[in-house]
């Protein structure tokens, strides 16, 4: 198994400018300071006539050797700790299921991910304070015997050469090679790192009694854990799954539904006002079957004087005992039911509890002020989830379709983050949610029918307003066909 090649650019690009900053910084500086410590070497060597220790006699092939091995030991700890933990569990059940020894080998080790990190934290702890005593103290003499410095100074930049030389070369430089090649690492580290997951077994399970002891005294162990996966988190692990093949397109927006039904309120998914269908209280039971035959809606709001006094909600199917009485003059109120209101901030997860509840369909929106917002259906809750929710008699919905190459007919109710998905533009518009809306703000004024305008090489041709609404729009697009004319509707 390969890594991603894939990956994210622009981190790895980040990653390579902070490794050039990082080197550049290392080099200028080891070079600003020998050339002080040169300068006072010779001044030192010039006052009092004595002659400064060589520093490779202090510095010998053994200590630069055992540097070396405590480096590249300490540089695997931090590098494997990176690796092995940013496996997400669906890697994981693949490498359980796969024919490699090496890929099971991981998935078992990562079956008790505290005891990993538990040693791989102990041994990169043993291996730095042993390369901290081993650097340190001659490094301390090179600037003391050799530079001649002060003892205080002396102790001070070996301390600081030795903290640079553990953070860069053993702590971020693995680690970032680790984050760009994570699958690789692994590979390479189980085998060394499995035997010395076994060695430390006892040291690191008298540290995880005493840990388990502190907690235990101290109540740490009654605080809540953090969650394993946050929202943002599980949704890139969704994609992952879908880019292997293993989920459909449509399978993780149902997800992504799922996970987003708490944020979204309603007033991202009601009726607007304005195309509320409804029946006035006076209407008889006639004329409320024409506009159910007109409309082809099954339940209707029936208002007072206007659509801030809903009286009722009236169902199609109670008409049909009217039709069989053949008592069409009788009043709509008759056959309403009780409204149910709710505010315009509920949640849609709370909307569709709430609709579970009074075994309700349809609902009318209220503002903070109890007017009518618009109304919501159950199916439009729903639709967030599983999408839209045909039925055998809905005719073919017409609010996004082509005409030909680059060229669209397009409903002015249309979402506007939705046309900007379709038509990789960025409207920067948060307080309009309808295309038609965005055009009005746009052109700032009410629409008609021929206007034309132009936003980031579309060009948009108002069809049809109603209500002082675009209802219908032809969308083309400049980047395909350049400035030619635009074909008529």
């Amino acid at each position: 198994m390969q890594d991603d090649p894939g990956g994210e650019p622009p981190r790895i690009s980040l990653r390579k400018h902070f490794l050039l900053g990082w080197w550049s910084a290392l080099i200028a500086g080891t070079g600003i300071f020998f050339y002080f410590a040169l300068t006072k070497t010779v001044a030192a060597s010039s006052g009092d006539g004595t002659i400064p220790v060589a520093w490779y006699k202090i510095m010998t092939p053994g200590i630069w050797g055992l540097t070396l091995v405590l480096a590249g030991v300490s540089a695997f700890f931090s590098a494997s700790e990176v690796g092995f933990l940013s496996l997400n569990k669906v890697e994981l059940r693949a490498f359980s299921n796969s024919d490699s020894w090496l890929y099971r080998l991981i998935a078992h080790l990562l079956k008790r991910p505290g005891s990993l990190l538990t040693t791989i934290l102990m041994g990169n702890t043993i291996v730095n304070a042993s390369l901290s005593i081993v650097l340190a103290g001659p490094l301390a003499e090179v600037f003391r015997q050799s530079l001649r410095l002060p003892l205080a100074e002396s102790i001070t930049l070996s301390v600081i050469l030795t903290t640079a030389t553990l953070v860069f070369f053993c702590e971020v430089l693995p680690k970032v090679f680790a984050t760009i090649r994570p699958k690789t690492l692994t590979v390479a580290a189980v085998v060394p790192l499995f035997l010395i997951d076994r060695l430390l077994a006892p040291l690191r399970y008298l540290a995880v009694s005493l840990v388990g002891f502190i907690f235990k005294v101290t109540r740490l162990s009654q605080v809540a854990p953090a969650p394993f996966l946050t929202d943002d988190e599980f949704i890139t692990l969704v994609s992952e799954v879908e880019a292997s093949g293993i989920l459909k397109e449509e399978e993780r927006h149902m997800i992504e539904g799922i996970l987003e039904f708490n944020d979204v309120t309603l007033d991202e998914i009601l009726v607007p006002r304005p195309d509320i269908v409804a029946v006035r209280e006076e209407a008889t039971a006639e004329e409320a079957i024409k506009t159910v035959q007109e409309h082809e809606y099954s339940r209707m709001p029936v208002y007072q004087e206007n659509l801030d006094h809903i009286a009722g909600i009236l169902y199609a199917k109670d008409l049909l005992s009217v039709i069989e009485a053949g008592d069409l003059k009788k009043s709509v109120t008759a056959y309403m039911r009780q409204p149910h209101f709710v505010p315009v901030t509920m949640s849609v997860a709370d909307f569709v509890k709430t609709a579970q509840r009074l075994h309700i369909h349809i609902a009318i929106v209220v503002d903070e002020f109890g007017g009518t917002e618009g109304l919501v259906t159950l199916q439009d809750a729903l639709r967030e989830v599983v999408g839209d929710i045909g039925e055998e008699d809905d005719e073919e919905d017409l609010l996004f379709n082509p005409v030909e190459e680059g060229v669209w007919l397009i409903a002015g109710n249309y979402p506007l983050d939705e046309f900007e998905k379709q038509m990789s533009i960025s409207s920067g518009d948060e307080e309009h949610t309808t295309i038609g809306g965005f055009l009005m703000a746009l052109a700032d004024k009410i629409l008609e029918p021929g206007d034309e305008l132009e936003y980031s090489g579309l060009h948009f041709s108002i069809q049809e307003v109603n209500r002082k609404r675009a209802t219908r729009l032809l969308v083309r697009d400049l980047r395909q066909h350049g400035s030619g004319e635009v074909p008529a509707s």
